[in-house]
């Protein structure tokens, strides 16, 4: 598996975080079963179960206490003047502190869908007539403030901080809340068969890899969507186990 990533000298955790969410991707296309490689079958069934599978290692997984603490030591020594000293419990927070953003790749999960709104209310509005692509920077600006709040002082912080318009990838960002909503019941179903937090600890993904491997990644376009969430979890889509994961994981550190 080869994936590629952004490098900030000043940022060690966003690179890092980058990495795993690739990584979760890399790692859906590396499961999938020998035998329907080389086919139209041999890739993720569609991109909301593909970034499902991304955020679901970097955030469910990759910002947990139980990673964190496998985490900090291996930060610690590789980077002794910045994290040695730093507690657990303080690293965990400083992956997880939400506040409004400018940036969607750099934004928490509990904001990171108004950045998929801004988003996704542009397109609509592209393709009904209603903006022209001329107007684009003023109306992002205008929803980034009624939603989050800031406003982007450039276009590179702004309009063209995402590479998917420029690649033809329209209609895709709502892949990744519907991949978030996926992760959570996925994250849930997993937990009945496997001891996540203590595989974590451990630093341990063998078991994690294994039951995605069995439960999702084999399967390829095999089965739709809506299916294969059926086949893995045993019941339909529920959004209610993403809003629950937020508000118990948001509440827990907040002291709300």
């Amino acid at each position: 598996m080869r994936i590629t990533t952004h490098y900030h000298e000043d940022n060690l955790l966003s690179s890092l975080y980058s990495v795993i969410h690739e990584a979760g991707h890399g790692l859906y296309e590396l499961g999938i079963a020998d035998e329907l490689q080389y086919g139209c079958l041999a890739g993720g069934v569609s991109m909301g179960i593909h970034e499902s599978q991304s955020r679901l290692y970097e955030n469910m997984l990759g910002r947990s206490l139980p990673f964190a603490q496998a985490l900090l030591p291996v930060l610690a020594e590789i980077f002794p003047d910045t994290f040695m000293g730093i507690e657990t419990e303080q690293l965990h927070r400083a992956l997880n502190v939400s506040r409004p953003s400018l940036i969607r790749t750099e934004s928490d999960e509990l904001t990171y869908s108004m950045h998929i709104m801004v988003r996704y209310e542009l397109e609509k509005a592209l393709y009904d007539g209603s903006l022209k692509v001329c107007d684009l920077p003023g109306a992002w600006k205008a929803l980034y403030t009624e939603y989050l709040s800031v406003e982007p002082e450039n276009d590179s912080e702004g309009v063209l901080q995402d590479v998917h318009w420029s690649g033809g990838m329209f209609g895709y960002f709502p892949s990744y809340s519907i991949g978030s909503a996926y992760s959570a019941q996925i994250y849930a179903a997993m937990a009945k068969d496997v001891d996540i937090e203590a595989a974590l600890r451990a630093g341990d993904f063998a078991p994690i890899n294994a039951w995605l491997g069995e439960k999702i990644h084999r399967h390829g376009g095999m089965m739709k969507p809506r299916d294969l969430i059926v086949s893995a979890t045993g019941q339909a889509f529920d959004a209610g186990y993403y809003i629950s994961y937020l508000k118990d994981k948001y509440s827990g550190l907040y002291s709300l």
